[in-house]
């Protein structure tokens, strides 16, 4: 891969590039008069100089003052603010690049195994102590390799050897206090890629750690102060404080806005952060909003409500709610908006079969790909897309979306033709010939086949029981009888790290990623994740000490995916990652049967800077994408 210089990212990132003539103009009255009043230093003192400081583009300049207006389910809702307020060291552009975001720039050697990053001078943590390369260094080795958090070591910091398999930790140095080397033992071209999927900020503020961990000060002290602040443990202060932060009172940050209480409160306030690092083309300090407020809810149909009597002023509802919305839009002083999803199908419509089933019987149906072509051909998928999705989804299989890596046209059309004779057919072969008096399929052997069919009440609960409902009438058409039952979230992920699961409906953790070399989940089976993978991943984790061994095309899967990890260029990366593909598109583990609809986003019509035509997912930080340190209310 070609050596990427400091200078050429950061004349290329066009949200930091140095304008000519570029001067301060100006800031929130709010804090201009704590500037006069001597509570806060000047502007000047509190961000990075004209050649440091993040100039951000939008497509108009803002004003300040007033609140920008949400929902939350408190507690539950902490990873909504998290991915709305992120700010990481990198951030994805629209086009699945990366670009310097709290970085100033980055260089990397010719074999991709020395990445050097530059940080901003002048930038401080929202309690104005300086922000430094020992923030970073200090993250890595006190916060990440002892699992501060509570999270093992992201994979992204690890560097695999193409011969023996190994991977090995990479290590972080501090060069200068703006200037931190990281170095791996092999190559690992997609450093900055994985980094701002899995670690995201990759730093922390030192000088406040200093005064929480036990090994600044010793044992027993930061038992103390875990009890002080309202914790456990000292493992539960080091997970909330580090891997919650934004959450946390007092716990500094280089967001655009700073909690002022809890988020279980019922009105949840971040306000704004004097020592925000960002500008806009004039000059102006972002952000613009002066807080953001989340009023506490127990349900979508409160916010449906809440949305309806012009109390929100930005979230993503669910596209059932279309047409109410579209009908009130004008009382509440809405629009909306449809973003694009990466996601393989329309989530309420996807169905995964979990292919190491303990029942030796059920596995042999469910591993065999004419049974799984059979479920997917004996369904209407007209009638999935207007009743589940209103027309949205078009009639689709799950596959790479139009736009991404790997989308196939004839991927997307695979196995979609409604067709009972032949869903019939192929049922007959595969060990279901017999039926008994109510006409429902047996296995040879005379007893009962039942699709014990389980559902999650996460987000879509009503799309996914109107699909489980479309599915149990057209099963049952070609003699599959059905059950349905919904679990909590908490309980069906027990049963699925149990491999205890049968066939899950709905969006839990469906695919829905645009990179998986990047977000592996759901397509290779490297840990407990995917309903339709089940214990194969198990197996992986624990090097065998547990699990299915997978075998066949699943082993394939795993064997690209390792090679694919250690390719030194990118077309030897692609190369690999296309075959992952096609062994998806070969096998169609996930059935889907509706193509992945748009996210339905609603704003107030007087917000501003907010991107018509973006794309909701997880490696975007969902409506993090709309960078709202640029929004206003006109």
């Amino acid at each position: 891969m070609k050596r990427v210089s400091m200078k050429q990212v950061v004349v290329a990132s066009l949200m930091s590039v140095l304008v000519a003539g570029f001067a301060f103009a100006a800031e929130a009255p709010e804090l201009a008069a704590l500037v006069k009043a001597g509570k806060l230093p000047p502007l000047e003192k509190r961000i990075p100089g004209p050649s440091d400081v993040f100039v951000s583009k939008a497509d108009s300049v803002g004003t300040y003052g007033d609140a920008l207006r949400f929902t939350s389910f408190g507690g539950n809702s902490r990873w909504t603010v998290g991915k709305l307020t992120e700010e990481p060291l990198f951030r994805y552009r629209l086009d699945g690049t990366v670009e310097p975001n709290v970085a100033k720039g980055f260089d990397r050697n010719k074999d991709s195994t020395v990445y050097t990053i530059y940080l901003r001078k002048g930038m401080r943590w929202s309690d104005g102590e300086p922000f430094t390369a020992d923030d970073v260094v200090f993250y890595y080795n006190d916060m990440c390799v002892p699992k501060t958090f509570g999270k093992s070591l992201y994979d992204c910091f690890y560097s695999t050897n193409p011969t023996t398999g190994k991977k090995t930790p990479c290590k972080v140095e501090k060069v200068d206090d703006y200037t931190v080397k990281v170095t791996f033992a092999d190559t690992n071209t997609t450093f900055l890629e994985a980094l701002t999927n899995d670690s995201k900020w990759f730093f922390a503020p030192k000088h406040y750690y200093k005064k929480l961990l036990p090994a600044y000060i010793g044992e027993e002290a930061a038992k103390a102060k875990a009890k002080q602040m309202g914790y456990s443990d000292v493992k539960a202060m080091g997970k909330q404080t580090g891997y919650y932060y934004w959450t946390v009172l007092g716990r500094p940050t280089l967001r655009a806005w700073v909690a002022k209480n809890d988020i279980e409160d019922n009105l949840y306030v971040l306000e704004r952060n004097p020592y925000y690092w960002k500008v806009d083309t004039k000059g102006n300090q972002l952000p613009y909003m002066n807080s953001l407020k989340w009023v506490k809810v127990s349900d979508q149909e409160q916010v449906k409500l809440k949305v309806l009597a012009g109390d929100v002023d930005f979230c993503k509802m669910p596209l059932a709610d279309y047409t109410v919305l579209k009908q009130g839009s004008k009382k509440a002083g809405i629009e909306m908006y449809t973003w694009s999803q990466t996601s393989w199908a329309s989530r309420p419509t996807v169905v995964q079969l979990n292919q190491t089933i303990k029942n030796p019987k059920y596995r042999a149906v469910f591993q065999n790909p004419d049974f799984r072509q059979a479920l997917s051909i004996c369904v209407d998928r007209n009638e999935v897309s207007e009743l589940v999705t209103d027309g949205f989804g078009e009639p689709a299989q799950a596959s790479v979306p139009e736009g991404l890596m790997g989308y196939d046209p004839n991927w997307t059309r695979k196995w979609t033709e409604y067709n009972v004779k032949k869903a019939n057919q192929l049922l007959d072969s595969v060990g279901l010939s017999k039926k008994d008096k109510n006409g429902y399929r047996m296995f040879d052997d005379g007893t009962p086949f039942v699709l014990d069919m389980q559902l999650t009440d996460i987000e879509d609960i009503k799309e996914s029981e109107k699909t489980a409902e479309l599915l149990t009438k057209y099963y049952g058409a070609v003699g599959i009888k059905t059950t349905t039952k919904t679990y909590g979230r908490d309980l069906m992920t027990e049963m699925c790290n149990a491999n205890n699961h049968t066939v899950l409906v709905g969006p839990m953790n469906s695919i829905n990623s645009f990179n998986p070399i990047l977000r592996p989940n759901g397509i290779i089976p490297l840990g407990i994740y995917s309903p339709w993978s089940g214990a194969y991943g198990e197996y992986i984790a624990t090097k065998g000490a547990s699990g299915v061994k997978p075998e066949g095309d699943v082993a394939k899967l795993i064997d690209l995916y390792g090679k694919a990890k250690s390719s030194t260029t990118q077309q030897e990366m692609e190369k690999n990652l296309k075959e992952i593909f096609k062994l998806h598109e070969k096998n169609i583990w996930e059935i889907g049967y509706c193509a992945v609809s748009p996210a339905l986003i609603v704003k107030n019509t007087r917000l501003q800077n907010i991107g018509k035509t973006l794309i909701f997912c997880e490696e975007y930080r969902d409506l993090g994408v709309a960078h709202i340190e640029n929004a206003y209310l006109k």
